[in-house]
């Protein structure tokens, strides 16, 4: 796997690809690295989730549907948080006095109507 810079602060992680095929797509989107520290993606946060032996906020289910609607949760931490319910990954948030921030892109929410099908 090779970790690679895009525009604006964005990592990209792949595979290592032959040299006879052109690149075509940096590959996942990773994270940014921002002013204040590196902000996962929600695919980063699986990654980096699975092996991540601190910077877990581990949430009950009603915290990770609210998270998962857009909303801000409750949580200990401090920095940038890898929110979790159960074995689910569900991205990256900002921990500030016992509040953590909503990163959630708005495409990734999910619609009111589906709250009760939402987690197991």
């Amino acid at each position: 796997m090779q970790l690679r810079r895009g525009g604006g602060g964005r990592w990209y992680v792949r595979s290592a690809c032959p040299e006879e095929f052109p690149e075509a797509h940096p590959g996942l989107y990773f994270g940014t690295l921002e002013r204040d520290g590196f902000r996962l993606s929600v695919e980063g946060s699986h990654l980096v989730g699975r092996v991540a032996s601190r910077g877990v906020v581990e949430v009950s289910r009603e915290q990770a549907v609210r998270w998962m609607l857009g909303e801000d949760v409750e949580g200990e931490g401090e920095g940038y948080v890898i929110l979790k319910y159960g074995e689910y990954f569900l991205g990256c948030g900002r921990a500030e006095k016992g509040v953590v921030r909503n990163y959630l892109p708005g495409n990734r929410r999910l619609p009111g109507s589906e709250l009760g099908k939402a987690l197991p």
